[in-house]
């Protein structure tokens, strides 16, 4: 018996043990120009680094070395270094108590492999150093294996030739890019530039900068500075480290291929006012969302939500690498047109720069990589209606088809309801629960012509002293983490809504008070209201939160009410805009939802009764750009065409040409292809004709 006991604690003990190793792990340390000229104490970030294992000659590289556990006396080491190397590590810079920085300096090409240690327990990473040749130097080049396909290698180099990162340097010099180019733009408009390495870099090679920008004028540079202008552009080695030691070897990071973004920060996070994306980027998911009790520290640059990319069917969507690979397999979706599992799963990697834009390939807007594709019920989410806003609808939408899965009582789950991020169901207000009745809309998802991006993305890039702000443009955000709304993105149509989005209040029949409780307050603050109110007729766990189960606390048997009902309270939630996004919509299945499950709601919308008349309604918004939403009324069914017409009368476009049934329907015209001025779009309906004016203000 004694025996048995003390075999059962030494086995505890060793299982207690184990549980609770550490994990040693070490990876590079991206450092921005904007972080350099932030560190005006400490001056540890004295050189940017932009992240890459392959690297130019004397880079100056910062290693993060962690732990699972607490730092005791961490050491690090050189296991390997080219020959003729005297490199050492500079200063430690502890940034908690598990996480530590050191830096070095490769002093000669070759391959460096640095050992990190702590308790016991080691890490190893691999830093190549090299110097560079530029896209068409050296021996052999980048084109020689990337331009036309060559052992099934993709042809990268043809699509990069058309980019901005190409040809940019070129337009600058010839007088087409912006008077404000100077010399301190080369840093960035080169490659391998760095004033404190020799790296066969753009400024280690003669050049002088011209007085003078003008057609001919990059080419005459060439002449006189074949060296350096060799070097010239954003070229493949800026983003993927120098290529002397790659001559088709890619063992030891020889070459890399990072998404990271601080890849690109090394450029686009600069000093300064202009280049602001990658501070903007850094407080995406930075915001406060307050009406759950929950608030929300995720967003693309956080990567709370990269973990869920260890499943298959997650990695298209949370993962930045699964969501190109996604896009390199031909986008394979499942039976509902959602993404679906890649043949080949990369490791998981935050939300990133490239994720979203193909560096190699301007053929989209943005070089955006682009997808057309539909709402679970088949309604689809296409350039012409939304633009640019495609690529974010293409993950932020529900997983599910919910006339079905949300009547199913089989489908009670933990995870019930749309998924996380369903914005593009609630903006388009499509692909609702069947309640028997089709709900009315409000025209946000195309009143700008891009969407998401129409109100996510607005705005001044900095403040009146030139910091960026942390709302608008690749943050995403739609308020800062102190709950300052960005009101601004609003303005141009709905004009002065307030200091913030809670007290813009939205009327239905005159009423705004939609939650009934007495008081008219603003949109967002009914909407919680009207959630608070279903969810009181909702099942609930032990902590008191909603529960689709059958094992919720409250011993209630799931019906197809409930689930409807459940499925329309997690889809709101999780649309986390509380109304915003489609405000008509939102309320409107709240309603459906409640009084189905036996509530009341005094909110009454407009009749929905058959037209009295033809009719042909103004277009909204107007003034618009590029996009407006056309309706018209159909007292019986009936042939109709609209057509659209310039300021002389000359025709246009036939918008719509089809038989319709009795009712209000609406049709959009996208007039990205045409100039500002006056339009006119007429209704032909049986016999009826009628004609309205419009303007476009781009």
């Amino acid at each position: 018996m004694k025996k048995t006991l003390l075999l059962f604690f030494i086995l505890f003990a060793v299982g207690t043990m184990l549980s609770f190793a550490q994990t040693v792990s070490i990876k590079t340390f991206g450092v921005t120009p904007r972080d350099v000229s932030k560190d005006t104490v400490e001056h540890y970030f004295d050189r940017a680094y932009n992240s890459l294992l392959n690297v130019g000659k004397e880079t100056k590289v910062f290693l993060q070395g962690s732990s699972s556990v607490a730092l005791s006396g961490a050491t690090w080491n050189f296991s390997t270094k080219p020959a003729g190397s005297i490199a050492t590590f500079g200063a430690v810079k502890n940034l908690d108590t598990s996480n530590q920085l050191v830096t070095f300096i490769p002093d000669v090409a070759g391959t460096y492999v640095i050992e990190f240690g702590n308790a016991g327990d080691v890490a190893l990473i691999t830093i190549n150093a090299a110097v560079y040749w530029g896209v068409e130097g050296g021996p052999v080049s980048c084109k020689t294996c990337h331009q036309n396909v060559i052992n099934n290698l993709p042809d990268v180099y043809n699509t990069w030739i058309n980019t901005g990162h190409a040809s940019d340097t070129k337009k600058a010099f010839d007088g087409e890019l912006s008077s404000h180019f100077r010399v301190s733009c080369m840093p960035c408009h080169s490659t391998g530039y760095d004033p404190a390495a020799v790296n066969d870099g753009f400024d280690d090679f003669p050049f002088v900068f011209p007085t003078v920008f003008q057609p001919g004028m990059y080419d005459s540079l060439t002449v006189l500075y074949p060296e350096a202008m060799g070097r010239a552009n954003i070229q493949c080695e800026a983003c993927h480290g120098p290529g002397s030691n790659h001559l088709s070897a890619i063992d030891q990071s020889k070459i890399d291929m990072s998404v990271s973004a601080e890849v690109c920060n090394y450029c686009h996070d600069a000093s300064g006012t202009h280049h602001v994306i990658g501070d903007q980027w850094k407080h995406s998911g930075h915001d406060a969302t307050e009406f759950d009790g929950r608030g929300f520290h995720g967003g693309h640059a956080v990567g709370a939500f990269v973990i869920s990319a260890d499943r298959n069917g997650c990695s298209p969507c949370h993962s930045g690498s699964g969501f190109i690979q996604w896009i390199k397999e031909g986008r394979p979706v499942d039976a509902l047109g959602l993404p679906a599992a890649t043949t080949i799963r990369p490791p998981a990697t935050n939300i990133s720069c490239a994720t979203c834009h193909d560096p190699h390939d301007a053929t989209n807007t943005h070089q955006l990589r682009s997808v057309e594709s539909s709402l679970g019920d088949g309604t689809l989410i296409t350039e012409e209606l939304y633009g640019t806003g495609t690529t974010c609808m293409t993950c932020h939408r529900s997983r599910r088809y919910a006339k079905t899965y949300a009547s199913n009582t089989a489908n009670q789950s933990a995870h019930y309801g749309a998924h996380h991020g369903p914005q593009a169901d609630m903006l388009v207000g499509k692909n609702a629960p069947d309640y028997g009745i089709e709900f009315p809309t409000s025209p946000h998802g195309v009143a700008g012509g891009n969407a998401c991006v129409d109100c996510h993305m607005v705005g001044e890039k900095t403040d009146e002293n030139g910091n960026p702000l942390p709302f608008g443009g690749h943050t995403f955000n739609m308020n800062d983490a102190e709950g300052i709304d960005h009101v601004e993105a609003c303005e141009p149509c709905h004009g002065n809504v307030g200091s913030s989005f809670k007290d813009k209040k939205y009327y239905i029949n005159g009423n705004a008070d939609l939650d009934g409780n007495g008081v008219a307050q603003g949109l967002q603050l009914e909407v919680h209201g009207l959630m608070e109110n279903l969810g009181g007729l909702l099942p609930h766990d032990a902590a008191g939160n909603v529960s689709i189960t059958n094992s919720n606390a409250d011993s209630i048997a799931l019906t197809p009410e409930i689930m409807r009902a459940g499925y329309v309270y997690f889809w709101i939630e999780e649309d986390r805009s509380f109304g915003i996004h489609n405000p008509a919509f939102t309320v409107a299945l709240l309603k459906a939802a409640i009084e189905e499950m036996g509530g009341t709601v005094d909110v009454e919308f407009e009749d929905n009764n058959l037209p009295s008349s033809f009719s042909l309604n103004q277009n909204y918004p107007n003034p618009f750009n590029p996009s407006t939403t056309i309706s018209f009324n159909l007292p019986v069914q009936a042939k109709i065409k609209v057509i659209i017409y310039d300021a002389l009368g000359t025709q246009l476009e036939v918008i719509a040409d089809d038989v319709k049934s009795a009712g209000t329907h609406n049709v959009t015209w996208n007039a990205k292809n045409y100039a500002s001025g006056i339009y006119f779009y007429k209704l032909e309906a049986d016999n009826f004709v009628q004609v309205r004016k419009m303007i476009l203000m781009k």
